[in-house]
């Protein structure tokens, strides 16, 4: 039994190690931003849903026992997201900092509480854990997929328009067109 626990420690610590890199990855794109006094369009949503699942996390761990690495890691998300968002608000424009200001709001704040009275109010015990557990999860895959909001897809149906000209394409005369539009538009 002990063997198990050593293994599944071991593991933890380096599930927090990659955890730390994918945490420090955007840290060019900020000393960036920093050294441009810009945000160049860059967009701070990949930054808050990053920040509201170490939240999450958070909140989960305190619903657990023996989780002692899921709180520093969490607790270390929070804290670079916070930078990053902080060094992101400082360069950002009056829009930009608005849109970041309704994100955080919305998600960080609103929802953030909404599942903490719902799961506080409706589920007891392992439930409530299990439940924020699940929802974490799903979180947690959206912390991927937030950083694909900026990707965009190449497609020839809009090619004729005169807003096709005016986009840097590498294969021209193609429109290009947001990959969530896509996604929303194939469900």
């Amino acid at each position: 039994m002990a063997v198990f626990h050593t293994w599944g420690f071991t593991f933890g610590i380096l599930g927090n190690i990659i955890s730390v890199m994918v945490y420090l990855a955007p840290m060019p794109t900020f000393i960036r931003i920093y050294k441009e006094k810009s945000t160049m369009g860059f967009d701070s949503l990949p930054y808050a849903v990053a920040l509201f699942s170490s939240m999450l996390w958070l909140y989960y761990a305190l619903l657990k026992t023996n989780v002692v690495l899921l709180i520093t890691i969490n607790l270390f998300g929070c804290l670079i997201q916070t930078a990053y968002i902080f060094i992101f608000l400082i360069y950002a424009s009056t829009k930009a900092r608005n849109h970041t200001g309704k994100i955080l709001g919305l998600m960080n704040v609103g929802l953030l509480c909404v599942i903490f009275a719902v799961t506080f109010f409706v589920f007891e015990g392992q439930t409530r854990a299990g439940v924020v557990g699940w929802i974490c999860v799903a979180v947690s895959v959206c912390v991927f997929a937030a950083p694909l909001s900026i990707i965009v897809v190449e497609t020839p149906e809009i090619q004729d328009t005169a807003a096709a000209a005016a986009l840097p394409c590498s294969k021209p005369p193609h429109l290009h067109t947001p990959l969530p539009m896509l996604v929303c538009a194939a469900t």
